[in-house]
């Protein structure tokens, strides 16, 4: 099994993807104040690329995200706190 971590933010406060993963990689996240969320999964080794991303929407989703105004990505690995 491999882990990966989906991760997703409002364009409000995002304008980039990159600014997301850097917010993610370079910031105390957890005590910010901007409008974004980290799914963190495994999934099996084999598992293709476009499967690991639906999987990770499917848990933004579950959990009131959607597509319209937000960048997202899906990362190989956890995010280290």
């Amino acid at each position: 099994m491999n882990t990966f971590t989906f991760i997703i933010g409002s364009m409000d406060d995002f304008e980039s993807l990159d600014e997301l993963i850097d917010h993610f990689e370079d910031s105390n996240f957890p005590s910010s104040i901007c409008n974004c969320s980290s799914f963190e999964f495994e999934a099996p080794e084999d598992c293709d690329q476009d499967t690991v991303v639906m999987i990770g929407r499917g848990m933004a989703f579950s959990n009131d995200w959607c597509m319209d105004h937000t960048v997202s990505t899906c990362i190989n690995g956890s995010i280290v706190v």
